[in-house]
């Protein structure tokens, strides 16, 4: 999902009246910036509706016990006055014995009617964000059932929005002409049809039925299977969707659209419709959107395997939002720019296809997507193309505050965080590319693309961390992902290089210390290019920065010039050099020390640094109060002369957290010298 502007998010009230006319000068700033951000539209939830959402890694109440296994939305739309009415019905599963009663997102705007199961009426109580169903009769593990929900009102418009009555503007084409559209990412489907809104449910197939003006055209997801004249100048638009969905990808767009589309060829004998639906006067430059959207499909499809709604449709229908919304199989649009466009289409494979399990993983999606979009410029335009988004979104990575796995989900504008979760999300990836290598880290993408545990289902940043693993031959990649991921900030590098002739050859040392402003990480474990100019040659050497302060050593063939850190920008950070006498590059300690821990006390980890004044073989225990050893950091380990850090997470070898208590670290050097430290651990 992508969002032009800035500022506070509109009122439903004042988008009636101007939308339009803001939402199109943006679209000229769209086809310079190939990257847009829900988050600048929203900066919290002041409503009541928006404090009545729950935390979004867990269910509501009353739906552990039901899978949601298919919906029917039988809507009716209705004008002067705006309404929304109809039914939706749910066919689910029970997962536990003796279900007796569920709960179904709905907020108290949107009145319900009355409710049957298996065919009778059941009692219902409706409270402000659910409706609580009795169901029939108990059911078994296994056993499926039918919900259909009889409701009607003018919905709310939480989040982004949710669902908007409103019109285009004078100027357009058709002037003034009613123009309605929905947007529920990420908790607003509860504002408009009742569901199971967690995208950890996905249901396997959706219909879509859409009554309206017999004037209107009705943009929505999978097929148009029958546009049904009821006789009374009203259609009844039918959609049906035959791939799993999330919730919040159901949509529906009416206005009196033009049609505009084109074929995606995706093999010598079979083809896919690709469909625009916009507003007359915008007709041009939805046809000549058709070529690069089909060019984006090929891309998209040879990076991560063929587009996975292809029995069904790719398509754009446009809307008055600020942005774009990735509707699973026709996405939602302000309009038709490049940039835009495969942002959104990418979603197709993360975000759709492979939906975040739960909503602090929304990196999976956005950070996803904004990536894509400069891998789609490097297929287009080659390495500039790739490193004319790539160097703007790293720049944004670097206003990035907290970390990439959002804890408080329920603050939209933490959620859709522009520079963190899209830019820095997408620096994630940038960097994982360059510590994989090419060849792994695109084999890894797909692979993670077309694996059936993932494919139309969901996956957290775990599952994405495991086949990057797997894909590398087991080789660990949690040092990344637990300090670009969950971690914060970024490093700032300063490093010292200075040389000196021994024979025919330069000895060059380079000293490399870090600092992050944050204990967590205290310091990142990266490998680092570089480059070292020299008397006729240059060549670049990657080392493996794994402690706060190092230093390394090189000899060279020629006299060196200068050295340079991370010469390409593979990493995001900032970074100064100079050049000094190598005497004066690294101050040993005087003697060997144990420093104490910070933070301290702790929860749940905290670093444990320690001097060492010479080489020196160490052991870094920790024990508990009754002198029990609970971990071992080090073990008989060689260091080198200076300052060095130790993370240490109160967990037993097992993966156990350790309980709240008092620590000692122990510091053992060549076997004999001992000291202890004291710490804390408050839980």
């Amino acid at each position: 999902m992508t969002v032009f502007g800035r500022g506070a998010m509109f009122t439903h009230r004042v988008i009636r009246a101007v939308v339009v006319m803001v939402v199109l000068p943006f679209a000229i700033q769209a086809q310079e910036s190939a990257t847009f951000r829900k988050s600048e539209l929203v900066r919290g939830e002041a409503s009541s509706a928006a404090r009545l959402m729950r935390s979004s890694s867990t269910l509501s109440p009353g739906q552990e016990g039901f899978d949601a296994v298919y919906y029917k939305l039988d809507l009716k739309l209705s004008l002067n006055p705006n309404r929304l009415g109809g039914s939706v019905r749910m066919d689910a599963r029970s997962l536990v014995s003796n279900l007796t009663t569920i709960a179904l997102d709905l907020m108290s705007a949107m009145s319900v009617d009355s409710v049957t199961v298996g065919g009778s009426k059941v009692n219902v109580t409706q409270q402000p964000a659910l409706v609580n169903i009795s169901l029939n009769r108990p059911y078994q593990i296994g056993e499926r059932f039918t919900v259909i929900i009889y409701y009607s009102g003018l919905p709310g418009s939480t989040g982004f929005g949710s669902f908007f009555f409103t019109t285009t503007s004078s100027t357009s084409d058709p002037p003034n002409s009613p123009w309605i559209w929905s947007l529920s990412e990420p908790y607003g489907a509860k504002d408009w049809w009742p569901s199971k809104d967690h995208p950890s449910d996905k249901a396997d197939s959706v219909d879509i039925w859409i009554t309206c003006d017999a004037k209107f055209k009705v943009g929505s997801e999978g097929k148009l299977i029958a546009v049904l004249d009821n006789g009374n100048g009203t259609r009844t638009h039918r959609w049906q969707h035959r791939y799993p969905i999330a919730t919040y990808l159901v949509s529906i767009a009416v206005a009196e659209y033009t049609e505009v589309a084109g074929w995606f060829k995706y093999s010598s004998t079979d083809s896919m419709p690709v469909i625009n639906y916009v507003l007359p006067s915008r007709s041009g430059e939805a046809a000549a959107s058709l070529v690069p959207t089909i060019q984006m499909l090929e891309i998209y499809s040879d990076l991560f395997g063929l587009y996975p709604f292809v029995k069904e449709k790719y398509g754009h229908s446009q809307f008055g939002w600020g942005g774009g919304m990735e509707h699973q199989t026709m996405t939602s649009i302000v309009d038709f720019s490049d940039g835009l466009i495969a942002h959104e289409m990418a979603h197709q494979w993360f975000g759709d296809m492979i939906t975040m399990r739960t909503w602090p993983h929304i990196w999976l999606n956005e950070g996803f997507a904004t990536y894509c979009v400069a891998l789609y410029n490097e297929r287009k335009s080659g390495t500039t193309g790739y490193w004319n988004v790539m160097n703007r979104e790293m720049s944004r990575a670097e206003k990035a505050v907290g970390s990439i796995y959002i804890n408080d989900t329920l603050n939209i504008g933490s959620l859709f965080s522009g520079n963190l979760v899209y830019s820095k999300g997408a620096t994630v990836l940038h960097m994982l590319r360059h510590v994989m290598g090419d060849s792994l880290f695109f084999r890894a993408m797909h692979d993670y693309a077309t694996d059936d545990r993932f494919m139309f289902g969901t996956a957290t940043t775990e599952d994405f961390r495991a086949t990057c693993e797997s894909t590398m031959g087991g080789k660990s990649l949690g040092y990344f992902f637990s300090q670009w991921i969950y971690g914060e900030n970024f490093p700032s590098y300063r490093y010292e290089w200075g040389s000196e002739k021994t024979g025919s050859t330069y000895r060059v040392r380079v000293s490399i210390n870090q600092t992050t402003t944050s204990s967590n990480p205290p310091f990142f474990v990266m490998p680092v290019d570089l480059l070292f100019k020299l008397d006729g040659m240059d060549t670049t050497v990657t080392v493996l920065n794994d402690r706060q302060g190092q230093v390394f050593t090189f000899d060279m063939p020629g006299r060196p010039i200068s050295v340079q850190l991370d010469p390409n920008n593979w990493i995001l950070k900032s970074a100064s050099g100079t050049m000094v006498a190598v005497e004066k590059m690294v101050e040993r300690p005087r003697a060997i020390r144990l420093k104490q821990n910070y933070p301290n006390p702790f929860n749940p980890s905290t670093n444990i640094a320690f001097e060492v004044p010479e080489a020196a073989d160490l052991r870094l225990e920790v024990f508990d109060q009754l002198g029990r050893m609970v971990r071992v950091l080090v073990n008989d380990q060689r260091f080198e002369a200076g300052t060095h850090t130790v993370l240490f997470t109160a967990l037993t070898d097992g993966g156990e957290p350790l309980p709240s208590g008092v620590y000692y670290a122990r510091l053992t050097a060549d076997g004999f010298r001992v000291q202890t430290t004291r710490m804390l651990c408050i839980r």
